[in-house]
């Protein structure tokens, strides 16, 4: 099994190391919705990924947490992301593993450790929402004390993407 870090970042890495993963995992979005029907701009990828590097601060301390998961050979293998939504609420955004990385821990590591720093930044709830074709997540989740609920949850997505809301499922977790 390979040795992967979780790495906390007090700072943006390099556009270009964090874009190229965040890419695999727009691209993979893409795909899975375009299996849901929906047909989707070639441009999206793009143009998710110019939204986060707009809002790239939200995801970094004090109000956030970043995480990057890599390999022995420093490769960007994972991330996951969290930002406050208010008070007591965080919300977990962009877990992504590589199809490499898959079935080694990562993608738990890189959802436990942001609970910490959720805790760590006096969060009480956390929040997480992702599409009916993503299997890996909706299992995951409860594994880790996640309750789906069914009641919406205006989550970034929910309120950015309307258009999903048919197809998007919602998590809650209470940590305080």
């Amino acid at each position: 099994m390979p040795e992967i870090e979780i790495i906390h970042c007090d700072a943006l890495p390099p556009e270009q190391e964090l874009s190229s993963i965040l890419t695999q995992y727009y691209d993979l979005i893409v795909q899975r919705m375009g299996a849901m029907g929906f047909s989707i701009d070639p441009a999206a990828p793009q143009s998710a990924l110019a939204e986060f590097w707009a809002n790239a601060g939200d995801y970094l301390p004090p109000n956030g947490c970043l995480l990057l998961a890599r390999d022995e050979n420093g490769q960007i293998v994972g991330c996951g992301m969290l930002k406050r939504l208010d008070r007591e609420t965080g919300e977990l955004k962009r877990v992504f593993v590589t199809e490499a990385a898959r079935g080694t821990g990562t993608g738990r590591r890189l959802i436990e450790t942001r609970e910490e720093a959720a805790r760590a930044m006096g969060l009480k709830r956390l929040v997480a929402d992702t599409l009916t074709p993503n299997v890996e997540m909706r299992s995951l989740y409860p594994k880790l004390g996640f309750t789906e609920v069914q009641t919406p949850l205006k989550t970034t997505s929910y309120l950015d993407q309307p258009m999903l809301r048919p197809h998007m499922h919602f998590f809650v977790k209470n940590i305080g």
